[in-house]
């Protein structure tokens, strides 16, 4: 028995313009339907009279079903039946499409196809709609995972954005917080490289990819920004960043790993450009950052335990406005202010960077786009400015420093490394008659012994010193010089009790003494024992250097002569344990001409001190020393 086609049916018949494309043919209903029992209809062949199974050419071929609803190239009259005509047409008469009309003997097999061909097409959109959910057609298929190494002050922030993003996203990201120390090795790790990465700075992301020996592919410049400030519960007004550097007991990063940590150099390097400090003012305050900042290095250091010893005490640190938003929004109470040099401070930029192997590095870049597009609108840019960050060139209320070039802060940080290795050095100090002699109210030995107390509070604790007083035969017949204090870290328990730094001190008090001084000075015999005795016992992971303080010139009769003196000197450089002579001329009556010979034989420097605070400064200036050995 034939089926019934509803008014649902002309849906897949061709005849009604629906989602699939299929445009309507003009018919009414009624035109479209068949009254059971009628004839069913096949197709014939454009020539010829033979029969062909319906839905099939000439060839064999399956034919193409009818959609449009216009008359097949040769049919030019459009047959109708009226609803209820029951009247059977004469086999192999056409219809005007391409159908011929069977007996209605046939007619189970027409309808049969014809609901065959509507449930094929059913079959068809509702999988075409399935397909198109699951992206597999004009979409993406599986999600693709996307793994991004993001700065923990941002992480975040970031994995809050990308909850955020549509569901309809093609990516999976996963965000993991990685200290700028750690990228490196990530970038080098082969299959557990990331696919995107968000440091603090653009700085740091050049820097970094320059050490790994990889180009620098920025999706974005910037997806967040903040402005460097110092905080702390006593901070005041400054001028510049120099002065930050030198502030009291000053924390901050690790120039190396963190922006934070060499904001103030660039910061100060932006000022010299400006011709507001000197490049020498640059390398001093970072040689007293570097010894402030190995003498009290916190043993998780990091922005919120630098903030937390800010709150807790006088100390100041260098840190962010975002940084220091979150940290006063979860310690209610808390005192910390913050202050901007005023010649202005250094912008983090949160750039985007693509650091994918080859293989994923489109897939990184499409990710990539779509994450930046998300973090700098609607919610996505709402999870960063909850999370206390600026959106990008948000510069309000700021006066911003710019490098000329970027590359400086390289030159300035090789300059930091050169700082940050420990010292190690045997300081040995003249005692002859002459420091006995008074400048103003105190005596030349007085002024030193001051000037040395107040340098071993400088140096910090990881720094290895000894001590040597010298004259003529002062160890004994033929040896000009002797030991105080053995060379040890200044932390060091000594056999009282008490530091290696106690030690030193009181050392330096006894060596000193009014009793110990007089005679000549042996100045050439001393400064060759010296030079050995730190190239004996050098060691690698320190700078290891001699410091001479005198206030005459040799007046041993028996001591070698300064030509012999300077040919040792150069006879036993051993690039592999560079040895350092500074010297130090305490007063104009020092032999300056000879000490500055002795300094450059080993490519150290002299330094002439005429004051209590010039002795001072030489101790800071003999770290500063390694800087100008490494070259700028």
């Amino acid at each position: 028995m034939g089926r019934h086609f509803s008014d649902s049916d002309s849906e897949f018949d061709g005849s009604r313009s629906d989602s699939s494309g299929l445009s309507d043919s003009g018919h009414g209903a009624d035109d479209r339907r068949q009254s059971p029992g009628a004839p069913a209809q096949g197709t014939v062949g454009p020539g010829g009279p033979s029969r062909l199974r319906a839905g099939q050419t000439p060839s064999g071929r399956q034919a193409a079903q009818p959609g449009s609803g216009r008359a097949a190239a040769g049919g030019r009259g459009e047959q109708s039946t009226s609803r209820g005509n029951r009247a059977t047409r004469k086999a192999g008469s056409g219809d005007g499409f391409g159908f011929e009309h069977r007996e209605a003997r046939s007619g189970r097999r027409g309808v049969w196809l014809w609901s065959a061909a509507a449930l094929l097409v059913i079959i068809a959109i509702v999988g075409g709609i399935a397909i198109w959910k699951s992206g597999v057609v004009g979409g993406c298929g599986d999600r693709t995972p996307v793994n991004i190494a993001a700065d923990p002050s941002i992480r975040d922030a970031v994995a809050d954005a990308t909850s955020k993003m549509s569901s309809d996203s093609c990516y999976d990201y996963t965000v993991t917080a990685v200290a700028g120390a750690d990228v490196p090795g990530l970038l080098t790790s082969g299959d557990k490289t990331p696919d995107l990465w968000v440091p603090d700075s653009s700085q740091q992301a050049r820097r970094v990819t320059t050490q790994v020996r990889r180009e620098l592919n920025t999706v974005s410049p910037s997806i967040a920004a903040t402005p460097t400030v110092v905080a702390g519960t006593r901070v005041g007004r400054l001028s510049n960043w120099v002065e930050v550097m030198k502030l009291d007991g000053l924390r901050a990063g690790n120039p190396i790993d963190t922006s934070t940590g060499d904001a103030p150099i660039v910061g100060a390097l932006a000022e010299v450009d400006a011709g507001k400090l000197t490049n020498d003012d640059l390398v001093d305050a970072m040689t007293v950052l570097a010894v402030q900042q190995n003498n009290a290095r916190l043993a998780n250091d990091n922005e919120g335990t630098r903030l937390n010893l800010a709150n807790t005490s006088s100390t100041p640190v260098v840190t962010t406005e975002q940084q220091l938003t979150l940290f006063t929004r979860t310690h209610p109470g808390s005192k910390l202010t913050s202050s901007i040099p005023a010649d202005g401070t250094v912008m983090l930029d949160y750039p985007l960077v693509n650091t994918a192997p080859s293989s994923r590095s489109e897939t990184a870049t499409a990710a990539g786009k779509e994450l930046a597009d998300t973090l700098t609108s609607g919610d996505g840019a709402s999870s960063i400015t909850d999370a206390g960050f600026r959106k990008p060139g948000d510069t309000k209320g700021l006066t911003v420093l710019a490098l000329k070039d970027p590359s400086q802060v390289d030159k300035a940080l090789r300059q930091w490394q050169v700082l940050g290795v420990p010292i190690r050095t045997l300081v040995v100090e003249d005692t002859s008659g002459s420091m006995a002699e008074k400048d103003g109210d105190e005596t030349r030995a007085q002024l030193t012994i001051g000037a040395s107390l107040m340098g071993l509070k400088l140096f910090p604790n990881n720094t290895e010193i000894g001590g040597w007083a010298f004259g003529v035969n002062k160890g004994g017949p033929g040896q000009d010089w002797k030991e105080l204090s053995p060379i040890r870290r200044l932390d060091a328990t000594s056999a009282s009790g008490g530091t290696h730094r106690d030690e030193l001190a009181a050392a330096v008090r006894a060596g000193l003494a009014p009793s110990e001084l007089g005679g000549g000075t042996g100045l050439y015999d001393t400064t060759l024992a010296a030079f050995k005795k730190v190239q004996d016992s050098y060691d690698p992971s320190y700078s290891n250097s001699v410091i001479i303080l005198t206030d005459g010139q040799n007046e041993d009769p028996n001591s070698i002569t300064l030509r012999q003196l300077l040919s040792q000197l150069k006879r036993l450089e051993d690039p592999a344990r560079p040895v350092l002579v500074l010297t130090i001329g305490i007063s104009e009556d020092a032999d300056t001409e000879s000490l500055e010979q002795i300094a450059r034989a080993t490519g150290g420097t002299s330094y002439v001190a005429k004051t209590a605070n010039d002795i001072q400064t030489v101790f800071v200036d003999a770290i500063r020393a390694r800087v100008e050995a490494a070259g700028r």
